[in-house]
């Protein structure tokens, strides 16, 4: 199913996670992936601000939710260097990762969720896939 939302109110969305989950976030740069994110954290833990873009450290950990940004990470040959896969194989809250492309054939998502902008400024077309 598909829903339009705006990015103001995109903590209406509603998405049933049960933990463990692997979140993989798809869509164009500034389509509101890094909002939807937040949204998670806020809903899933006790934190209520301070929570930021991973864009240039790859990932930020937020109690027991990891958020990767992969944007930047040229290869899964890096992301194996560098240990994180290590934190995927023994996931037991949420990993929601954007720009997950590199861990594909490697990692299937729990849940994916597509995100493009429509002709609305500020609005968003959501597509939610749950795999298990």
């Amino acid at each position: 199913m598909i829903q339009s939302y705006s990015l103001d109110n995109l903590q209406e969305l509603q998405i049933s996670i049960k933990k463990p989950s692997i979140i993989f976030l798809y869509g164009d740069l500034w389509a509101g992936k890094t909002t939807l994110c937040q949204n998670i954290i806020r809903k899933n833990t006790h934190i209520d601000n301070d929570v930021t873009s991973p864009t240039y450290v790859y990932y930020n950990k937020y109690e027991d939710i990891y958020h990767f940004d992969l944007y930047r990470a040229r290869d899964y040959d890096e992301f194996v260097s560098i240990g994180w896969e290590e934190i995927l194989d023994n996931n037991e809250g949420i990993i929601l990762v954007e720009w997950p492309q590199i861990l594909e054939k490697y990692y299937k998502a729990d849940i994916e969720i597509y995100l493009e902008k429509t002709l609305i400024e500020g609005e968003r077309s959501i597509k939610i896939v749950y795999n298990k």
